[in-house]
């Protein structure tokens, strides 16, 4: 049951702790009849005392639990929208467990009376406490109640579901006719859970949303900002349903399910309109979904928005203003390659040259510029493609991908032939990208004579400016990520909030290594150096590295020293 605090007061219970003294506690009342806040946040706001230090006096002095996000872990919905969700924020408040007729909370003040009447009111239940960093239950209040809104949502649906497809295969069990699929599939809970499910992805700026089916249930994640996030888990009798449904959109054979199937489908969302690529994989338990979600619709951004620093776009401007020759983006998939690659068609005269593309599959509409579709069960491949644009009297030919030597082959030609060529392709970083067409077989003096710019770029993830604070990071990854000399500067973190979802990190930004092929690297292709040798050589002439870059957005608050330091880990 609830302990008694009455006739305790917080700044007492602090100093009997010897956390604060009297003087700090006179100091926080003033600042908090000033500006309305929690003593306990007065006093972190002054660096009187740490907010772990208050939790640790209130957790013993009161003889109450702490509350640790990880050890509690996933809360029944139920449980967490037995409080209000204005009332949770309100009070900073979060119910974690409910026991017959007493609801366990986590609050970042205990001591607050009329919180916990409010509670009892409200619930119409024993309030039992426990006590935790104010920051974690903010972020914890985030991400619990919009997991709990999407799971009602999803009951509600499946409430409503008569569906139960029930296929089975060579073990004896029923197979079902195309028709019958069909038809269940498009029962209407189930058309509302996928659209569900369509609708919040691209409601939190996911790019990719994975259906996992496991041995007992189904797991839905959306990949937002380049890390993964479970989110609704439907009853594993609907798996089937929601594949078919899907494959239905994707115009995809609903009766296979023993071979990986790739489709496409348009969908909309409020005043967005999302192109959407579907790809199934058989598994033990069921066919996996992944979808890629891209933004038709989406404004291109400019150079600076990207990420650019002045030194960098200078360089990028410079290579586009010439009137041919090759600029050539690499990183891995989903860094930004192609979304820089427009950032620099929407810099070009679109009206006075002929620009086409050849990209799979279109992901921006830029006025101007003639976009065509890869499709190849049609024939028409990235090589056939830039045949067919070379015969229509191109300046500007952007190729979404160089992935064989025939493709490369060509773009290099048209390169050297008059054409501004823009491309990205596969490797870990600029100098790496500059050899890679040799290896793919083109010849040295070809790559030399044809390419002028070579980039590698990586995405790392924004602090949420909503949530920011100084925080002091692991003194080794200052020292990885900087190296020595930089005691004095201020790192910064997201605590955690509403809008970026208590994730601490908002959007992303990226990360650029430059490197203009000069007459010394050209001499070291020529010869077949390798990728160390020529970053050697532009180091010496001023080369910027990912690394360099990463370490500089860090120091300018733009991203975390650990989200710097993972991104641009040096690969070999």
């Amino acid at each position: 049951m609830s302990p008694s605090f009455e006739g305790k007061r917080f700044g007492e219970l602090l100093i009997e702790a010897a956390v604060i003294t009297d003087e700090d506690l006179q100091r926080a009342l003033e600042t908090q009849r000033e500006t309305g806040e929690r003593l306990g946040e007065a006093l972190v706001k002054l660096e009187l005392a740490a907010e772990t230090d208050i939790v640790d006096a209130l957790s013993g002095q009161l003889g109450i639990g702490k509350f640790d996000p990880f050890v509690t872990g996933t809360i029944e919905s139920d449980t967490v929208l037995s409080i209000p969700e204005h009332m949770a924020r309100h009070h900073c408040v979060l119910a974690i467990a409910r026991k017959d007729n007493e609801l366990i909370v986590a609050m970042s003040d205990p001591l607050d009376l009329v919180a916990i009447d409010d509670l009892r009111v409200a619930t119409k239940c024993e309030i039992s406490i426990q006590v935790g960093l104010a920051s974690d239950i903010e972020a914890a209040i985030a991400t619990a109640y919009r997991d709990a809104t999407a799971d009602q949502n999803l009951e509600d649906v499946t409430e409503a579901a008569r569906v139960e497809l029930g296929i089975k295969d060579s073990s004896g069990l029923e197979e079902l006719s195309e028709r019958e699929l069909r038809d269940r599939a498009g029962d209407a809970p189930i058309v509302k859970l996928v659209n569900l499910i369509l609708g919040q992805a691209i409601a939190e700026r996911a790019t990719d949303i994975h259906i996992e089916p496991l041995e007992k249930k189904v797991v839905v994640r959306y990949r937002v900002d380049g890390l993964l996030y479970d989110t609704t888990m439907p009853p594993k009798r609907f798996h089937e349903a929601i594949v078919v449904r899907i494959k239905i959109l994707s115009e995809m054979d609903v009766a296979e399910r023993r071979i990986p199937l790739d489709g496409r489908f348009t969908a909309r969302f409020e005043d967005q309109e999302v192109d959407i690529r579907v790809s199934t994989l058989p598994t033990i338990y069921g066919e996996k979904v992944a979808m890629r979600l891209l933004h038709k619709s989406g404004t291109i951004v400019t150079l600076t928005e990207l990420g650019f620093e002045d030194y960098a776009q200078e360089i990028f401007r410079r290579a586009l203003r010439r009137p041919y020759g090759m600029i050539l983006i690499s990183g891995p998939t989903g860094s930004g390659k192609s979304t820089t690659l427009y950032a620099g068609m929407g810099e070009l005269d679109r009206i006075g040259r002929n620009i086409t593309t050849l990209e799979d599959p279109v992901e921006y509409h830029l006025d101007r510029v003639n976009q065509v579709n890869v499709n190849r069960k049609a024939g028409m491949t990235f090589s056939s493609g830039l045949r067919s644009i070379l015969r229509q009297d191109p300046d500007i030919i952007m190729v979404g991908e160089i992935r064989d030597m025939e493709t490369a082959e060509l773009a290099i030609r048209s390169a050297l032939t008059g054409h501004l060529v823009l491309s990205t392709v596969h490797a870990n970083d600029a100098p790496a990208t500059a050899t890679r067409l040799v290896d793919i077989g083109i010849e040295p003096f070809l790559v030399t004579s044809a390419v002028h710019l070579v980039m590698a770029q990586r995405l790392v993830r924004k602090i949420c400016t909503h949530c920011k604070v100084p925080y002091e990071p692991d003194v080794k990854a200052v020292m990885a990520l900087l190296g020595e000399g930089h005691d004095g500067a201020t790192f910064y973190k997201g605590e955690g909030c509403k809008l970026c979802k208590g994730r601490g990190f908002l959007g992303r930004t990226a990360i650029f290594e430059m490197l203009e092929i000069t007459p010394e690297l050209s001499e070291l292709i020529m010869k077949g150096s390798t990728a160390s040798a020529l970053r050697d050589k532009a180091i010496e002439a001023g080369f910027v590295t990912l690394r360099e870059n990463a370490a500089k957005k860090a120091l300018d608050g733009i991203t975390t020293v650990e989200e710097a330091l993972g991104v641009s880990t040096e690969t070999i």
